[in-house]
């Protein structure tokens, strides 16, 4: 499917200026934190620019910042792409799941962590938490652990072999597409925190829903030819199974899936003074978390539309890299 398809993401485009210092950078704490250990896979990852998307949701950010949404950025897509693999690593992958969800709920680990996905995303996680209040890391926490949970439902739906409706799978990819610790992430690299009270109001719930809403449906157009390759799960054929849909007709419903998500996030915004005078100030806080939704909403559209993820034609696009999960030896 082209790349090029159009969507209403009324946004300005933006990247950070330092991306190509910051890519360097993350290459070399990729090979060093044992994510990717061969020199093929490294080829690989590194043809696949996932982590640039940190460039583009991200673009204010600069120096250590930006290296902080690089490697988590890579590190969601190489552990995104262990729940595809068909080689028997996906019980390894959901057992990460389970030791990064007690070591978030207790804190730092009293003993060192071998698994180099695991270390990886504690070496962020603390980075990413510091300096953060204990209200930040708390929701935050909350919403990793949610994240997390959401990757052995969506296995346990592959062994079943259900083909969810379009209302549950949307609902399944809010948990796993990561939209709301990357919000977070940018209250961190952003140096500011939405006031507790604001935060957990339905109007930025809304919000939030709205932007991951946007970027799930433009990503299930962009990744569409790489899940029909690897028969994973996508709400284009979702559509098409469950609404007998043609492929063009279930397309044109997901963008226009996009489009009336992004008008929502922009009403929604624009009810943003009201908000604030209601509940007594935190404007400024409220305008930069607006801005890190949009920025991300158009991000992911610029980032996605030139990915080689999804512009590849010789491989479906999926990372697979050996040994992402195992333990160390020795």
């Amino acid at each position: 499917m082209p790349q090029d398809i159009e969507f209403m993401v009324p946004m300005e485009s933006r990247v950070s200026p330092e991306m190509d210092r910051a890519r360097t950078r993350h290459m070399a704490w990729v090979r060093v934190a044992g994510l990717v250990r061969s020199e093929e896979a490294l080829g690989r990852y590194e043809f696949s620019r996932v982590a640039d998307s940190a460039a583009y949701g991200f673009p204010e950010a600069t120096g250590e910042d930006l290296d902080l949404c690089f490697d988590l950025l890579g590190w969601f897509f190489l552990f995104d792409d262990q729940f595809d693999a068909q080689d028997g690593r996906t019980g390894d992958a959901l057992a990460a799941c389970q030791e990064l969800t007690d070591l978030l709920r207790s804190g730092s680990p009293e003993t060192a962590v071998s698994a180099p996905v695991v270390a990886a995303f504690m070496d962020c996680w603390q980075r990413m938490s510091a300096g953060m209040s204990d209200e930040w890391r708390r929701r935050t926490v909350h919403d990793w652990v949610d994240y997390l949970a959401g990757w052995p439902t969506k296995i346990a739906d592959r062994v079943h072999g259900v083909l969810l409706d379009p209302a549950s799978h949307l609902r399944a990819r809010r948990r796993t597409i990561g939209v709301r610790p990357l919000l977070a992430l940018a209250e961190r690299v952003g140096h500011f925190e939405v006031p507790p009270l604001a935060w957990c109001s339905s109007h930025l719930d809304g919000m939030r829903i709205a932007a991951c809403d946007a970027i799930i449906a433009m990503n299930e157009i962009h990744s569409f030819e790489k899940d029909r390759a690897g028969g994973h799960p996508n709400l284009v054929l979702s559509l098409m199974g469950h609404r007998g849909h043609s492929q063009d007709e279930a397309v044109r419903q997901v963008r226009e899936t996009v489009r009336l998500s992004v008008e929502s996030f922009l009403e929604l915004r624009s009810g943003l003074p009201h908000l604030s005078r209601v509940l007594g100030g935190g404007a400024p806080e409220l305008d930069r978390y607006a801005d890190a939704h949009a920025a991300w909403i158009r991000g992911y559209h610029d980032w996605g539309q030139a990915a080689p993820r999804y512009t590849a034609r010789d491989h479906p696009g999926d990372l697979g890299l050996e040994n992402l999960v195992a333990r160390k030896p020795g």
